[in-house]
């Protein structure tokens, strides 16, 4: 299992628009806070260069400062 980089491990996402909040349950890990590494997710990145990049497969363990810039995990 692996922290689910959506929601960062929470379960759920607060959203901000025009002063106003709301909560929403993340629908990466489907408020579980964590996703099967078995499990294949389409996974944005940029890559410092301004080149995206995509990926498709388990999820990637993302840590701060390893070049994934903008890093997105998208729901299946």
């Amino acid at each position: 299992m692996v922290i689910c980089h959506n929601c960062k491990g929470n379960g759920y996402l607060r959203l901000r628009f025009e002063g106003e909040t709301a909560v929403d349950q993340c629908k990466v890990c489907h408020s579980q806070g964590e996703i099967k590494n078995d499990e294949n997710f389409k996974q944005t990145w940029d890559d410092g260069n301004g080149a995206a990049s995509v990926y498709f497969g388990p999820p990637l363990e993302v840590e701060e400062g390893d070049g994934f810039k903008n890093y997105k995990i998208y729901p299946k």
